[in-house]
């Protein structure tokens, strides 16, 4: 157990979560209330035409350290890579309040590791940005998968919204979070961020619009 949550969180935090009781609540899965970030790479295509596989596997390799930082700071869940993009959560295995803080808290700092990892690319970071969507909702989270392949995973609604609201940042912002994060975060910590109304977006498998906003930070 501790060796399989080892590939999802923090060392620093592994010991704490595989307890008894949290370790039993993940292997049989449960519903709780939890932020979820995608974020995905714009410009990969034009860098995998000009640049040796051998180098884009150095370049994303370099990239992914980076940005896992940032959600292990925040003490976020990886989830997954999913090509070049990378999924994360907040508020489990650990439940926390403060989910939705700390996934916008992570999210403006892997932006701020984007700019100097920009820098770093020279030339070729003028085509290198990434976009990022966060949403906060109920999850069913827990071990997912076959016996001899399992991953410790969030499913559902949330999730999928989420990775829709990444999908609406092209041309927008670098980062956009729909409203229940928004909300979230004001309900916890007043004032916290600065969140800039984007306007409402119909999104694929929803009825109603989604109201996103793009959120800054105050330092």
């Amino acid at each position: 157990a501790v060796q399989m949550f080892g590939r999802f969180l923090d060392p620093r935090v592994v010991k704490s979560v595989t307890d008894g009781s949290t370790l039993a609540t993940a292997e049989e899965g449960s519903s709780r209330e939890i932020s979820v970030l995608f974020s995905d790479i714009r410009g990969f295509t034009t860098l995998s035409e000009t640049r040796s596989p051998e180098e884009i596997v150095r370049l994303l390799n370099r990239y992914f350290d980076t940005q896992v930082e940032a959600v292990f700071q925040e003490d976020g869940t990886l989830d997954k890579f999913i090509g070049d993009a990378i999924m994360a959560f907040w508020g489990a295995p650990m439940p926390t309040e403060d989910h939705a803080l700390q996934a916008v808290r992570a999210a403006l700092e892997m932006q701020r590791r984007l700019e100097r990892f920009k820098q770093e690319l020279g030339e070729l970071g003028e085509i290198f940005d990434i976009g990022i969507g966060i949403h906060t909702g109920p999850a069913v989270v827990g071990f997912l998968g076959a016996s001899r392949r399992l991953d410790y995973t969030a499913i559902g609604d949330t999730v999928n919204l989420a990775s829709r609201i990444e999908g609406q940042t092209k041309g927008v912002a670098r980062v956009l979070v729909s409203e229940a994060t928004r909300d979230a975060c004001e309900a916890r910590a007043p004032g916290s961020f600065e969140f800039i109304d984007r306007g409402e977006t119909k999104v694929k498998g929803r009825e109603r619009p989604v109201r996103l906003f793009e959120p800054r930070s105050k330092t």
